[in-house]
């Protein structure tokens, strides 16, 4: 299975996505483009389980920006169709010497997963 991927710069703008995740979005990242944050999420999620926006500070990336480490959480997604589905999130902090450079965030299906990640 290949797992779908962001790649986001030290200001959360998404710098590049694999060919998974242009599925799962509807374009290849080279029709897109980099997206800020912002755009970005308002675009494809997260999402809770009612629709809402999805409070960013408890979120994956957050806890990976935040505190330097790999973080798991699960949320729900907008593909390109519109439909929402609920994925599995790993963020994985890219640091340096310097600090903190971006984090690569993984995501697959929830359905593919055995458990949920603690």
């Amino acid at each position: 299975m290949l797992l779908a991927a962001f790649l986001l710069d030290a200001d959360g703008t998404l710098v590049f996505f694999n060919e998974p995740a242009g599925v799962l979005v509807g374009s290849p990242f080279e029709e897109i483009g980099p997206l800020p944050q912002e755009a970005w999420a308002a675009r494809f999620g997260p999402f809770e389980d009612d629709g809402e926006a999805a409070a960013l500070d408890s979120l994956p990336l957050a806890i990976t920006v935040r505190e330097g480490r790999p973080a798991q959480g699960r949320f729900h997604f907008r593909s390109a169709s519109q439909d929402a589905r609920q994925v599995d999130v790993s963020a994985i902090p890219l640091l340096a010497a310097d600090g903190f450079h971006g984090a690569l965030i993984l995501f697959w299906p929830a359905e593919q997963s055995a458990h949920r990640p603690a």
